[in-house]
């Protein structure tokens, strides 16, 4: 089982991040649409971003 709230929060996280890196706007958004994703949208952003989703794996 993953959890859910931790992967959110690991994604909100690396969105922040981006801030400092590729450009605050499009960070920011990325950080609110984060917020209303399903659990199964938060797997496949996940999976786009490159994080290991097994690190959530309970």
């Amino acid at each position: 089982m993953i959890d859910y709230d931790a992967l959110r929060e690991a994604l909100r996280d690396e969105c922040y991040a981006a801030c400092f890196g590729g450009g605050i706007g499009p960070a920011i958004m990325d950080a609110l649409s984060v917020e209303d994703m399903s659990p199964e949208d938060l797997v496949r952003a996940a999976r786009l971003w490159g994080i290991d989703i097994r690190r959530f794996e309970s």
